[in-house]
């Protein structure tokens, strides 16, 4: 696993939430604070950065679904 001191998240990327496991994606880093938002949208949440990890390819995989819009098969 990656540690939070090996890995900086940036603007568009995701990132997990050590503090309570969420995984959201980066928005902005103001002022010591990483600002994330839920996959597909919701309300936005700060947290330190060094309570931050590289989510796993199966938590990317996840995200990505959830905000990826679904096609009509017509």
């Amino acid at each position: 696993m990656t540690m939070a001191y090996d890995w900086a998240p940036a603007t568009g990327t995701y990132a997990v939430d050590t503090t309570n496991g969420r995984i959201g994606e980066v928005r902005r880093r103001l002022e010591g604070a990483v600002y994330l938002v839920p996959p597909g949208g919701g309300r936005e949440w700060a947290v330190c950065p060094d309570q931050l990890r590289k989510p796993t390819g199966e938590e990317r995989a996840r995200a990505m679904t959830w905000t990826r819009p679904v096609r009509s098969r017509s």
